[in-house]
């Protein structure tokens, strides 16, 4: 079979077969599954996209829950697409799904999810049994520091809260930058400069980053207004050149900042 008639006779699976189902409004996963009569899988790369072609021993079957299995073993995670899913399925089924698998990896992180997104309980007991589980692949993720949910026997260390959360997957790309260690060269060619000179650099170049989108904009500003937003920027930029951070860490209402041991 070609690839042109595999297209053309393949099925939607995971994400892309729960957006039909549901008639989700959402941006498709950069990940999209297909189910066809083929007997080898393989994958198309176009642009940042990615397309999978599965035989059809991998058909998971024709009910929503066995898509969202589905996706979550072979697409990854997607909340915008999750928080759409959480909107149009039944609530009473969600339950009735985690319910049939207690233990199962896929269900405990879906039931995670969907309390941690919506605000609402599910009408279960807290989980009994099974082993902890990380809600993110770190092989797979870049993930924070595990906090247990004792409801649901998952390790919560997804990057944000329920309003803002960003995933980011280690591509090939950025695994490339991690041993590259481009923090580190950086810092060798710092610590040949003085500090003071160094200073001076930094406030010069924020002062003419200023100016120049203020320029941009057509704003007028005056020396005194803008030497007083200009002192505050500089300062911080000082703060973080003499106390190196090593974590930023977001809260409702401030960035902590703790500063390299």
């Amino acid at each position: 079979m070609d690839k042109h008639q595999e297209r053309q006779d393949s099925r939607p699976a995971g994400y892309a077969a729960i957006i039909d189902i549901f008639g989700l409004e959402v941006i498709p996963n950069w990940h999209c599954s297909f189910v066809a009569e083929s007997s080898r899988r393989r994958t198309e790369i176009v642009e940042s996209s990615v397309n999978e072609f599965f035989p059809l021993a991998y058909w998971p079957g024709d009910r929503w829950v066995d898509h969202i299995e589905f996706a979550l073993k072979y697409d990854g995670m997607n909340l915008a697409i999750l928080a759409a899913f959480f909107e149009k399925v039944q609530v009473e089924e969600l339950a009735a799904y985690v319910l049939s698998k207690p233990t199962g990896k896929y269900a405990r992180r879906l039931w995670f999810l969907y309390e941690f997104m919506t605000g609402k309980l599910l009408s279960l007991d807290d989980a009994k049994q099974g082993n902890y589980i990380d809600l993110l692949d770190p092989n797979d993720y870049y993930t924070a520091p595990a906090r247990p949910s004792r409801r649901h026997r998952v390790n919560d260390n997804l990057t944000g809260n329920s309003r803002f959360c960003p995933l980011i997957r280690r591509t090939q790309t950025l695994r490339d930058f991690e041993s590259a260690d481009l923090a580190g060269k950086s810092r060798q060619i710092v610590s040949a400069y003085p500090l003071a000179l160094l200073r001076r650099a930094l406030s010069w170049l924020y002062t003419k980053e200023t100016k120049s989108s203020f320029e941009i904009t057509g704003v007028q500003i005056k020396d005194t207004i803008e030497s007083t937003q200009l002192n505050s920027l500089i300062f911080w930029a000082d703060f973080v050149f003499i106390f190196p951070i090593s974590r930023i860490r977001l809260t409702d209402r401030c960035i902590c900042l703790s500063k390299k041991s």
